[in-house]
């Protein structure tokens, strides 16, 4: 399945839409409404929940929904900014994006059973976007610590460093790591648009893999095989997919209005809500 945020309405009276659809787009259900802003929807390993940042309450909040009951527990409401939630592996812990008493984005770990909460970056650029790698003991994170946005990695073992791993071109950004492992999804500048490509992980590579011009929001399938992603046409706001080669693409029907942020739910088989 695959959540994404819908918008719709004028810029003075806008609603936002959590929507979960099957993968081809069909059988769309709402699962949370909002006047205000829903953003970074992020899928639970076991596929029963989302995390997600809302405005519902006047301030940027973290909230896991499970699914089958429409249950919503705010995670997180720190002051100042509270995004980008990711889960771990295991599903008991959110790689998050907050801002704390210093002002400044940094990644943290926030421990869904306990409320603890571990600092991982601490520097003066902007940490955001953190992605997980499959093992549990590497995250990817986008941070302009070297000027401008690129994809950094962070071993969590004691006393490891982040490592960025991309450099070509002047903006890599909201890395996404392939079930294997081996590959992010990553948005890259590419002669003044904004598109989707493919960096190996432990050589850095980079191969651009669409065509748009504000391509946005990768995720990929559980199996690999394809990115969807959001991306501009006709004036509003589609999703579309490309296969992890670049070779194969398509757009996705859908009956919101502006489309953004999706996410690829976890495969299982066994799963209904």
């Amino acid at each position: 399945r695959i959540a994404y945020v819908a918008v719709d309405g004028p810029a003075t009276a806008r609603s936002y839409r959590l929507v979960v659809t099957d993968a081809d787009g069909a059988n769309e259900r709402v699962v949370f409404a909002s006047p205000q802003p829903i953003m970074s929807p992020a899928w639970s390993p076991d596929g029963r929940s989302l995390a997600y940042v809302s405005f519902h309450s006047g301030l940027p909040g973290i909230y896991v929904q499970t699914l089958r009951t429409g249950e919503q527990v705010r995670v997180s409401a720190r002051s100042g900014i509270n995004g980008a939630p990711s889960y771990s592996p295991d599903g008991t812990q959110l790689a998050v994006a907050l801002s704390r008493r210093d002002g400044n984005v940094d990644v943290y770990l926030l421990t869904l059973g306990t409320q603890e909460l571990k600092r991982l970056t601490d520097d003066a650029a902007i940490d955001t976007e953190p992605a997980w790698a499959p093992d549990g003991r590497t995250i990817y994170f986008t941070s302009d610590r070297a000027g401008a946005p690129q994809v950094y990695r962070l071993g969590l073992a004691p006393g490891e460093r982040p490592q960025r791993i991309t450099f070509e071109g002047t903006y890599n950004a909201r890395p996404r790591v392939s079930p294997d492992g081996r590959e992010l999804a990553v948005v890259t500048l590419d002669g003044g648009a904004y598109r989707i490509a493919a960096v190996d992980a432990a050589r850095g590579g980079l191969r651009v893999l669409t065509g748009g011009r504000l391509d946005e929001s990768p995720s990929y399938s559980p199996n690999g095989a394809d990115i969807i992603y959001a991306t501009r046409e006709g004036g509003r706001g589609v999703l579309a997919i490309v296969s992890s080669d670049g070779r194969v693409q398509q757009r996705l029907a859908s009956s919101a209005g502006e489309v953004r942020e999706p996410a690829w739910s976890p495969y299982n088989r066994e799963l209904q809500y």
